[in-house]
């Protein structure tokens, strides 16, 4: 019985590990500002996160600010093309920039977009397959622990019986 309550609570930490995602929402208010309004799937509030805008031509930083406790900022939209980051610490989503109403002055390549967006990629599966090597981690430290008080108490009752 102890044996199915420890696999029950390694299934529960395990879902619980990957439970806390990051929603981002950038909308475009049509008079050359967006409004960004973050929070977590848990519905709590991303207070706090780090809020940059970056080139996606020079790689500067063109806005940088923690997001108030309303966790949404409004903010003119750069000229050049760009990147919205928004880094929460255990978690960083990164979304493509929305364009001003008259269009980017600079325009950056497409290979700079890709090249983002299979770094997230990356970062996402390696996440993955770090969270399923920890569950089967614990399922075989439980299975050699079970296995070994087992064996333990048969030796204890064959030196009993001697």
């Amino acid at each position: 019985m102890k044996f199915k309550n420890i696999i029950i609570f390694i299934v529960f930490i395990s879902i619980n590990l990957s439970a806390h995602t990051l929603l981002v929402d950038v909308i475009n208010n049509k008079n050359n500002t967006i409004t960004i309004k973050a929070q977590f799937d848990t519905k709590q509030k991303a207070s706090e996160a780090m809020l940059r805008l970056e080139s996606l031509i020079s790689g500067q930083i063109l806005y940088k600010k923690r997001l108030p406790y309303e966790s949404q900022l409004t903010i003119d939209i750069p000229k050049e093309q760009y990147q919205i980051v928004l880094d929460a610490g255990e978690e960083q989503i990164v979304k493509e920039g929305i364009a001003p109403i008259e269009g980017f002055n600079k325009f950056g390549s497409k290979e700079v977009l890709e090249k983002l967006s299979k770094n997230k990629q990356d970062h996402d599966e390696l996440g993955n397959t770090l969270i399923i090597f920890l569950f089967i981690g614990f399922i075989l430290i439980i299975l050699t622990i079970y296995f070994s008080a087992k064996n333990t108490n048969k030796i204890l009752k064959e030196l009993k019986n001697k």
